[in-house]
């Protein structure tokens, strides 16, 4: 069995198609198995751009299909990410730290070659983004105004905010979807690193 030479984000339908016709079953079926409408389903299959939740649902699912078939992951560009704890974000001092084994691991399309996942903590980002969930970081690519980001401030550790820019480039406001949580301000030099989420997966192995 060999999967179509592709890539997850350029040809989702394509990869969709190939993986609901493979396990033999009918658009009705492969909707149940993802949790959506038969409807949605089929105007994807056709070429629809799929919503981040279904993106990331079919990559579990893509990946417990390759792995029982003795598939190859990287056929698609997949590979995985790391994740890690809350606590080990708050530690990393370099991004390589992250791929040492024994971690609990992801399956993503990602380019950066130095993502990983940290596991959120705490409701700061309710109800959008709920603790537990885990966040891709892109430690390769340079943060922008308006971006989720997770930084880690010097002495009071990891954070996951939405990022503003000030007028003054050197400093940056920090603000939460729970109003519960005031923004902050702070300089760029009182940062280990900042680094910008690419996806939230939700609902994945939930402690």
């Amino acid at each position: 069995m060999v999967p179509p030479d592709s890539n997850l984000s350029d040809h989702f339908a394509e990869r969709l198609r190939f993986w609901r016709t493979s396990q033999k079953l009918t658009q009705a079926e492969a909707a149940k198995q993802l949790d959506i409408d038969r409807s949605y389903f089929s105007q994807v299959e056709r070429g629809r751009v799929p919503g981040n939740a279904l993106r990331l649902r079919f990559l579990q699912l893509e990946k417990t299909f390759w792995i029982k078939n003795n598939g190859n992951m990287a056929a698609f560009g997949l590979r995985n990410l790391p994740v890690l704890s809350w606590t080990e974000a708050g530690d990393l001092l370099e991004i390589r730290e992250s791929t040492r084994e024994g971690h609990e691991t992801v399956p993503s399309d990602v380019a950066d070659e130095r993502a990983f996942g940290v596991r959120l903590r705490g409701d700061s980002m309710e109800p959008k983004f709920s603790d537990g969930d885990i966040a891709i970081l892109l430690p390769g690519t340079p943060p922008v105004n308006g971006d989720v980001v997770v930084a880690n401030l010097k002495g009071q550790g990891v954070f996951c905010k939405i990022m503003h820019v000030q007028l003054n480039k050197d400093l940056i406001k920090f603000s939460s979807y729970n109003p519960a949580y005031p923004p902050t301000e702070h300089r760029r030099d009182e940062f280990h690193w900042i680094f910008p989420v690419a996806s939230i997966i939700k609902q994945l192995r939930r402690r």
